[in-house]
């Protein structure tokens, strides 16, 4: 590496085997490298194998938590923060087939973050029910956006007026032809006014506002996909957002995306993985001690 100085260091971009970068106010020069090392050490398809649900989850989403990450940092997008955010969750992998036929797998992801104190969820699956105390009301098919509103606000803290609750639902399919999953998107959001008098599930249906021994809960013992709520106000011309992660009611469709063997079949979709299936992971030294007898050697069973 050098640093340039004169006319020559306006240059920038490549030439022959040198590259040429601006850093300030100088100009660095480096070498290209002889070589470029392989992009399918097993780190690096790990990372590669996760992203493609992500991506297709996002892809999905994206139109519904538009200021869904409060505090990004100026240079992240809502992209760099759902995938920041959801590369720790568990990881679901897709092959290089499955993203081209616009697979996704329906899971926990995280799909907000902010200041606004988290909605809490309790029970399993499709009986769960949100930590949003509905005192006396009954959600039914006459109750009126105005009585709901009146019920979470009178009844918890952290809801005011002008408030939004929304419901998010992801439910999953699998495409009859060619037997790749995919995903749903929907969402519906109540704003909460005390004066609204149109019908409750007119406006957002029942599935994600529906009464759960007094909480606001979700409705539909056969969903399958994931779903979630998110609080929001605004405040001073800014979107203010609870942090809330996908109650994920998939476990059939999510096992065979999960795990070493599935990794194993992402990865070999991209031309890695099957092909070395034969190859240690290292050279063989020649110093090792021989059997003494005869058998089966270094694990698996050769007879047929």
């Amino acid at each position: 590496m050098a640093i340039l100085n004169g006319i020559i260091s306006k240059m920038k971009g490549s030439a022959g085997d040198l590259v040429f970068r601006q850093v300030g106010d100088r100009t660095i020069v480096c070498e290209k490298p002889a070589s470029i090392s392989n992009p399918r050490t097993d780190a690096q398809m790990k990372q590669r194998t996760k992203w493609g649900n992500i991506i297709a989850m996002y892809k999905g989403i994206k139109p519904l938590i538009n200021f869904g990450f409060e505090n990004k940092p100026a240079n992240n997008s809502d992209y760099n923060m759902f995938v920041k955010l959801n590369t720790q969750q568990t990881p679901v992998y897709l092959t290089k087939q499955q993203i081209a036929g616009g697979g996704c797998v329906a899971t926990d992801y995280k799909i907000t973050q902010g200041s606004l104190p988290s909605i809490v969820i309790s029970g399993t699956g499709n009986s769960s029910a949100t930590d949003i105390y509905l005192g006396s009301l009954s959600i039914g098919a006459a109750t009126t956006v105005g009585e709901f509103s009146q019920a979470v606000v009178q009844n918890n803290a952290d809801y005011k007026y002008g408030d939004q609750i929304s419901y998010f639902e992801i439910a999953q399919k699998t495409n009859a032809e060619t037997g790749i999953p995919y995903c749903q998107f929907s969402a519906h959001k109540v704003i909460l006014d005390a004066n609204d008098t149109s019908v409750l599930w007119d406006v957002a249906g029942r599935t994600g506002f529906y009464g759960q021994d007094s909480m606001l809960g979700h409705y539909g013992a056969s969903f399958v996909g994931a779903f979630g709520w998110v609080h929001s106000r605004k405040s001073g011309g800014k979107t203010l957002v609870s942090s809330q992660t996908l109650v994920a009611v998939n476990a059939t469709i999510l096992a065979e995306h999960q795990g070493e063997l599935a990794y194993n079949l992402a990865k070999s979709s991209y031309g890695s993985g099957v092909e070395a299936f034969l190859t240690p992971d290292a050279d063989s030294t020649g110093t090792g001690n021989a059997p003494s007898g005869g058998g089966n050697g270094g694990g698996g069973n050769d007879s047929l």
